[in-house]
């Protein structure tokens, strides 16, 4: 019997694991902006300013976590690949941006939305960009 560890990226360090993690998050999350309803898959936006949830807005909000699904998974998986490992660290960057602007300028989320944001998308910056020679030397 084959075990889950097979389906895992095989690369040395703990990096790869980590994009998986996120990739899976961002996935599940892609579902729940289709299947839940838009206050419960937009619960992260509901700042002072923020827009009445409308089901648009969660479909492309799915869209966006569905790209930056395949972009972690496809890094995870290839994480020797220059293209997919700087692809990768734009996907964090985005989400950092996305979440510092909501916050901060548009007041659309309110920071304690936003904590889970900053602290996965800027591990995933800090990271990636401490290992990049690493990885990318291989």
């Amino acid at each position: 019997m084959v075990g889950y560890t097979s389906y895992l990226p095989q690369h040395d360090g703990f990096l790869p694991h980590y994009l998986v993690f996120e990739g899976l998050a961002a996935a599940i999350h892609t579902v729940a902006c289709y299947v839940k309803s838009p206050r419960a898959s937009l619960r992260q936006f509901s700042g002072p300013k923020a827009p009445r949830p409308h089901p648009l807005t969660s479909h492309v909000y799915g869209v966006k976590n569905f790209y930056t699904s395949a972009i972690r998974l496809y890094a995870a998986y290839n994480i020797t690949n220059s293209q997919l490992y700087d692809l990768a660290v734009i996907s964090f960057v985005g989400v950092l941006y996305l979440y510092i602007t909501e916050v901060f300028v548009y007041r659309t989320a309110r920071i304690h939305e936003a904590i889970f944001p900053y602290v996965f998308a800027g591990t995933g910056v800090i990271w990636m960009m401490v290992q990049r020679d690493w990885y990318l030397s291989s």
